[in-house]
């Protein structure tokens, strides 16, 4: 799953591309290109878009769009030599960034190298300009592998200090050598505090984008869901038709959604809202994950949803689908 949201994501930065690019002759020429292989991409014709995307680079140099859709590619394909050479041509062109890490650490953990995707993992956190939780996890991830409990709890405590959330993913069988062991439930509830369930909900202020100002707490009375998603996030807008039926169902028993975007392009959020039509309240600054409300929430992956009651209290984190429904009921009834 992991690789098709590789392949999603890619769409969308690829037809940012061509919306973006210059009209001059070369680059008219250039743009046409892109969209035969966006096209042959999005069709899934991998074998197609690989001759195109090779033909790319000889004609207009290995840009960085067409090197990090072959690479998708590849691992959709299971080529795994032919990624990591893709991987390491580029790291001894532009040295050893993040991005192209986090690609080496994908490749690994796909062929179950333990060794190799652990050296990778700790070098991508030495070098990461932020320090973030899902470093921390991948790290995790490689230490569960090789069964090594003590480093892969520390390397979950790292990670709850770097904020840390989304406890429920740690009830998943993959975390099953640390489940049995006296320090989960414990770390599981510091989570929870960290969060700060059962505690009031941090207080914020913004301008919607319908231009009225907004405060948290102006809506203590109803039961509000805060929702941090963007356009490129696909389990975002996945989820919508989801909250908009809950919206419709429960709007007129005191409750109220506010989603807050992480969108770069102000353009292609405002077109997506217009075709969703989205009917709840939106707010969107273009800092995405330098917003002052999605750092003050602590917030390291999307979507995340904030359910919040009629006094203020935040109640539930992150729960989905029916159970989200049931949370919403209970609370709109209180």
């Amino acid at each position: 799953m992991k690789y098709v949201r590789l392949f999603i994501c890619m769409v969308v930065v690829f037809s940012i591309f061509i919306q973006a690019s210059p009209v001059g002759k070369n680059e008219a020429e250039k743009k046409e290109f892109f969209k035969t292989v966006y096209l042959a991409y999005s069709k899934k014709e991998l074998d197609k878009t690989l001759t195109l995307i090779d033909e790319g680079f000889k004609k207009y140099g290995m840009l960085i769009e067409l090197v990090q859709m072959k690479y998708n590619i590849l691992m959709v394909k299971k080529d795994y030599a032919g990624a990591l050479k893709l991987i390491d041509t580029q790291i001894r062109k532009s040295g050893e960034t993040e991005t192209f890490l986090a690609a080496k650490y994908n490749i690994f953990m796909a062929k179950k190298d333990w060794k190799s995707a652990l050296q990778v993992a700790l070098k991508k956190d030495q070098v990461a300009k932020v320090k973030n939780p899902w470093d921390c996890m991948n790290i995790l991830h490689v230490y569960l592998e090789l069964r090594r409990q003590d480093d892969a709890f520390d390397w979950l405590n790292e990670a709850v200090k770097r904020r840390f959330y989304d406890y429920r993913i740690l009830q998943e069988n993959r975390y099953a050598l640390l489940q049995n062991d006296s320090r989960f439930l414990p770390l599981i509830e510091s989570i929870k505090d960290n969060i700060g369930l059962g505690y009031p909900a941090k207080d914020f202020s913004l301008k919607l984008v319908k231009g009225e100002n907004f405060a948290l707490s102006w809506n203590r009375g109803k039961v509000t869901l805060i929702v941090f998603w963007a356009t490129w996030c696909e389990p975002c807008k996945n989820d919508i038709p989801g909250l908009v039926k809950y919206y419709d169902e429960f709007k007129t028993k005191g409750f109220d959604i506010l989603g807050i975007s992480l969108d770069s392009s102000e353009q292609l959020f405002k077109d997506f809202i217009a075709k969703k039509q989205l009917p709840w309240k939106l707010a969107y600054s273009g800092l995405e994950w330098k917003d002052p409300v999605v750092k003050l929430y602590g917030i390291s992956s999307i979507p995340s949803y904030w359910l919040v009651d009629k006094r203020g209290v935040l109640r539930s984190f992150n729960v989905k689908g029916e159970e989200l429904r049931a949370a919403i009921a209970q609370l709109v009834a209180e």
